[in-house]
C-alpha cells in the first residue's frame, strides 16, 4: 500500500477569481516520491497554476512529510489555519500515514511530529538537515540541472537580519523587510533555532535566538509559548461572572483571559458542550466568550485611534516647540508601542515608494528614542 498520497482538491484562483480542480499532495514519504521531495525542498511543491487566467502560485493545502531513513514525521499546516485547523489537518493525515504504514514496520518516531510554520519554514528546515548529514554521492547524474531554490520573502529577510552588523543596517533591514515584523518571523527563529540545537550547532542557535529577541524588542511582541487550555479556576470564575463589573474583576485575577488565543479555546469548550448535549453550558459560554471579545477589542480600538492621532501630530511638527507640546498632548509617543507604529509607518511609505517619508518617519522614532532615554536617565 502506498504511503504517499494526493487529491483532486477544488480552488479558486485568486487572481481571475474562477474555480478549477488541481492535482495536490498532502503526504509525501521520500523513498517513494524522491522526487516531490526534492521540489519540496526548492519550494515548487503543490504550485498549481489556473487554466483560466493562466497564473501560478500556491495550492495552500496542509503537507506531511514522512522520512523512514532519518525517522523523521514532520507537518506543515494550510496557509491561515487556526490552531484548531492545524490541529485537526495532522491528526488526520498523521492517522492516514500510519493506517498506511505495515503494523509490523511502524516505530515510535512515527508518534514524533515536528510542525512547521508553513511550507517555505518545512522546505528550509529540511535543507538545513541535508546539509548537515553526510555528503552522498548521487546514483545518476542529473540530466539537467536543477533549477534554483526560490527563497521565500520571510527567508530572505531573516537572512539579512543575521547579516546586520550594526543598529544602521538593522534599522536599513527592517525598512526594507516589513515582514520581519510579522510574529511569523520569531516562529520561524524559534523553529531554525531548535534545528540547530539538535544538529549540535550552538552557535548558529545562539545568533538565531539574539536575532528573534532583537525582533521581539523592535516589533513588541512576546516570546511566549500559546494556552493549550484555559486554567480550570479561571474558567469557573469567567461561568460566574454575570455582568460587565464582575468580568472586569475576574480579568483582573487571570489577565491570560485576555489573550487571543482564549477566544479559540473558548469556541472549542462550545462545541465540547454542544456535543454532550449541555446546551445551557454552551450557551453561557458563548455569552461570556462575547463578553470577553468586547472588553479585549474596546480599550485596543481607543488606544490605537488615539496613537494614530498622536503620530500624525508628530509628523507634520515642524519646529521643536511644536514637538514638545505633541509630546505634552499624546504621551503615547513615548511608549515602545509607537516605537513599533513608526517603524511599521516607515516600512508602508517605502514600499508605496515614498523615500522621503519613511526617512521622516525613522527620524521622528530616533527623536523619540532619545527624548525616552533622557527621562530614564533623569528618573535614575
Amino acid at each position: 500500500m502506498p504511503i504517499s498520497y494526493r487529491e483532486q482538491a477544488q480552488l479558486t484562483c485568486p487572481h481571475c477569481g474562477a474555480d478549477f480542480e488541481a492535482e495536490v499532495w498532502l503526504i509525501i514519504d521520500t523513498a517513494e516520491e524522491p522526487e516531490a521531495a526534492a521540489a519540496l525542498r526548492r519550494e515548487e511543491l503543490n504550485l498549481v497554476a489556473c487554466p483560466h487566467c493562466g497564473k501560478q502560485g500556491p495550492a495552500g493545502a496542509p503537507l506531511l512529510y514522512h522520512d523512514a531513513q532519518a525517522r523523521r514525521v514532520m507537518f506543515a499546516p494550510a496557509p491561515g489555519s487556526s490552531d484548531y485547523e492545524i490541529r485537526e489537518q495532522a491528526r488526520d493525515l498523521h492517522a492516514l500515514l500510519v493506517g498506511s504504514i505495515e503494523p509490523e514496520q511502524r516505530r515510535p518516531y512515527l508518534a514524533d511530529v515536528d510542525i512547521a510554520q508553513d511550507m517555505s519554514g518545512l522546505a528550509l528546515l529540511l535543507r538545513r538537515l541535508d546539509a548537515r548529514r553526510s555528503p552522498q554521492p548521487p546514483s545518476a547524474p542529473p540530466s539537467s540541472p536543477a533549477p534554483p531554490a526560490e527563497r521565500s520573502p520571510l527567508m530572505t529577510a531573516i537572512e539579512a537580519l543575521l547579516a546586520a552588523d550594526s543598529d544602521a543596517e538593522l534599522e536599513q533591514v527592517l525598512a526594507q523587510h516589513p515582514e520581519l515584523l510579522d510574529p511569523a518571523a520569531l516562529a520561524t527563529l524559534n523553529q531554525l533555532a531548535e534545528v540547530a540545537v539538535a544538529q549540535g550547532e550552538r552557535a548558529i542557535a545562539q545568533s538565531l535566538r539574539q536575532a528573534r529577541d532583537i525582533l521581539a524588542r523592535m516589533s513588541h511582541y512576546e516570546v511566549a509559548e500559546r494556552l493549550t487550555t484555559i486554567p480550570p479556576a479561571a474558567l469557573q470564575e469567567l461561568l460566574n461572572a454575570h455582568s460587565d463589573t464582575e468580568l472586569e474583576q475576574v480579568v483582573a485575577r487571570h489577565p491570560l483571559l485576555l489573550r487571543p488565543e482564549v477566544d479559540q479555546l473558548l469556541a472549542e469548550e462550545i462545541e465540547a458542550a454542544l456535543a454532550a448535549d449541555a446546551e445551557r453550558l454552551a450557551q453561557m459560554l458563548e455569552t461570556r466568550r462575547a463578553m470577553l471579545a468586547a472588553l479585549r477589542s474596546a480599550p485596543a480600538a481607543e488606544a490605537e485611534t488615539d496613537l494614530e492621532a498622536a503620530i500624525e501630530a508628530l509628523l507634520v511638527a515642524e519646529d521643536e516647540e511644536t514637538i514638545a507640546q505633541v509630546l505634552d498632548d499624546y504621551p503615547v509617543l513615548l511608549s515602545e508601542t509607537a516605537e513599533h507604529a513608526l517603524w511599521e509607518f516607515a516600512a508602508e511609505a517605502k514600499a508605496g515608494g515614498d523615500e522621503e517619508l519613511a526617512r521622516h518617519a525613522i527620524a521622528c522614532r530616533e527623536l523619540l528614542r532619545r527624548v525616552r532615554t533622557g527621562l530614564e536617565e533623569d528618573r535614575s
